[in-house]
C-alpha cells in the first residue's frame, strides 16, 4: 500500500471474512508482525508517561499507511495516541480496531477535543449507539453535528433533557428542541 492509494475522503473499510480492506488493499493479521509488542499487545499495568513519549515519537516516524495498519492492530495506549491523529483516516482507523470496547468509545464519545469526523463516525454507528451514557456522552458533545443529537434527542430521560435544556454551553437549536421534547412528554 502506497500513500497515493489511500484517500483522506470517502474512506470506508470494507470487511470480508475477518480480512480488511481498504481502497481494494488488503490489510492482513500478518501486517501486526512488523510492530513491536510494545504497541500490539495489550499490558495489564498503566503505561508510564516515558513510554508514551517513546511510543508517540515512534507513531512519528511512521508513514501513513504505516499508522493506518497499526491503528487496526493498536493496543489500548496506542489507540488512545492515534485517535489523535490529524489525517481523518487513521484516527477513523482506530474505530474499526477489533479490540476497541464501548468503555473506550464512550470515553472518545465524552472527548470534546476529537475531530468532528471521529465523533460524528460514532454517533452514525448503530453497534455503538445502543446503549444510553454513549447517547448522552454524544448528545453533550458539542462536535456531534447537530442534525445527530436532535435525532439523539427523543431517546434521552427527562432529567438529561431538563439539564440540556438549561445548559449555557448547548447549542441553542439543541436546548430549543430539548425545551420542545419536555414540554411534548409534559403534555402527554
Amino acid at each position: 500500500m502506497t500513500d497515493e492509494t489511500i484517500q483522506e475522503d470517502g474512506w470506508e473499510p470494507l470487511h470480508e471474512g475477518g480480512k480488511t480492506f481498504v481502497n481494494g488493499t488488503e490489510v492482513r493479521a500478518e501486517d501486526a508482525a512488523k510492530f513491536s509488542s510494545e504497541m500490539i499487545q495489550d499490558s495489564e499495568e498503566n503505561c508510564a508517561e516515558e513510554t508514551r513519549r517513546s511510543l508517540y515519537q515512534k507513531i512519528l516516524a511512521m508513514s501513513t499507511p504505516d499508522k493506518f495498519r497499526l491503528a487496526i492492530f493498536a493496543n489500548r495506549e496506542v489507540r488512545n495516541l492515534l485517535i489523535h491523529d490529524p489525517k481523518r483516516m487513521i484516527s477513523l482507523a482506530v474505530l474499526k480496531n477489533q479490540r476497541v470496547n464501548e468503555k473506550e468509545i464512550l470515553a472518545y464519545a465524552q472527548r470534546k477535543d476529537l475531530p468532528e469526523d471521529v465523533v460524528s463516525a460514532i454517533a452514525k454507528d448503530p453497534k455503538w449507539k445502543k446503549s444510553y451514557p454513549m447517547k448522552l456522552a454524544l448528545v453533550t458533545n458539542p462536535k456531534t453535528p447537530l442534525s445527530l443529537s436532535i435525532n439523539m434527542l427523543s431517546h434521552l430521560q427527562d432529567r438529561d433533557l431538563k439539564s440540556l435544556s438549561r445548559g449555557k454551553d448547548v447549542a441553542p437549536a439543541l436546548r430549543q428542541k430539548a425545551q420542545e421534547f419536555l414540554r411534548l412528554r409534559n403534555t402527554r
